[in-house]
């Protein structure tokens, strides 16, 4: 008697995209999403993936954004993988209440630490709460407002650097005995806890992966910073995104692939190469 063989039916795909914002999804020097903009309207419109900011911004920073970018309010991390924001509907949602999660350390105890510094390490440090309005605005190139939000910081402190290697060497190892990491991003060092783009990535697929069992959860990440490294060669996809302003990251993943240009340009060209190699080939918009 012959024993025929049942093909079990592939289960979906639910797609997460995971991705920085400055010099990734927008423009490093114009703060813009086009063309990346029409892209994420039609995910979100046709329900094909999930496009989480995974960004060294603020909260505030990013509210703001989804004034003039199609972002969904669902999940969102902030100041490199401190805080994870989620809406009541999303699987990290509690009660059908928007929270923050905590994964780092806040604020204060942040500035705190660096109050206690050697002077001779200390004064190396320009971070956004030793700057007034007036330069942040003229270190990042932001309008007054944006830079006000930028200063509205829960987590994590940026800070440009003028000391030399051996001095930012002394300075990780007296911090890391406080639990702070010093990460070096696209343009700024930032101070934080122990949290991670990484870390907070994984958390999110967990969820994601115990709310819809029936589900195959695909993952893809983009960036251009080495804060981004580790995020990009944990998902499914990583995608390195050009830096010509800044210090372009390398891998030898084989799962991680470079996109041609820098910007949401080369963003939209990186997703759509995924997304047909899954089987997903949208319509030209």
């Amino acid at each position: 008697m012959l024993c025929r063989r049942v093909i079990m039916p592939k289960p979906p795909n639910h797609i997460l995209i995971f991705t920085d914002l400055d010099g990734t999804l927008l423009d490093h020097h114009n703060y813009s999403a086009k063309p990346a903009d029409r892209l994420i309207e039609q995910l979100h419109d046709q329900g094909t993936a999930d496009i989480i900011p995974v960004t060294s911004k603020t909260q505030s920073e990013l509210q703001w954004l989804r004034n003039s970018i199609p972002l969904q309010n669902i999940l969102s991390v902030t100041e490199n993988g401190s805080v994870i924001h989620a809406c009541g509907s999303s699987p990290l949602g509690d009660d059908d209440r928007a929270h923050s999660i905590l994964l780092g350390i806040r604020y204060r105890a942040i500035l705190e630490q660096v109050a206690k510094l050697p002077q001779s390490l200390r004064h190396h440090i320009t971070g956004f709460a030793d700057m007034p309005v007036e330069q942040v605005m003229a270190t990042t190139g932001l309008r007054l407002d944006d830079a006000r939000r930028a200063q509205d910081r829960e987590a994590t402190e940026p800070f440009l650097w003028s000391g030399s290697a051996p001095e930012l060497s002394a300075l990780r190892e007296i911090l890391i005995e406080e639990n702070i990491q010093v990460q070096r991003g696209g343009r700024f060092y930032h101070l934080t806890g122990q949290a991670t783009k990484e870390n907070a990535m994984a958390k999110i697929i967990s969820a994601f992966v115990e709310r819809k069992p029936d589900f195959q959860i695909i993952s893809i990440a983009l960036g251009d910073g080495p804060n981004d490294l580790a995020m990009i060669e944990a998902a499914n996809f990583g995608v390195i995104m050009p830096n010509p302003d800044g210090v372009t990251i390398e891998t030898a993943k084989a799962h991680v692939r470079s996109a041609p240009v820098p910007g949401p340009e080369g963003w939209v060209m990186a997703v759509q190469e995924i997304l047909g190699e899954l089987g997903l080939n949208l319509p030209e918009s």
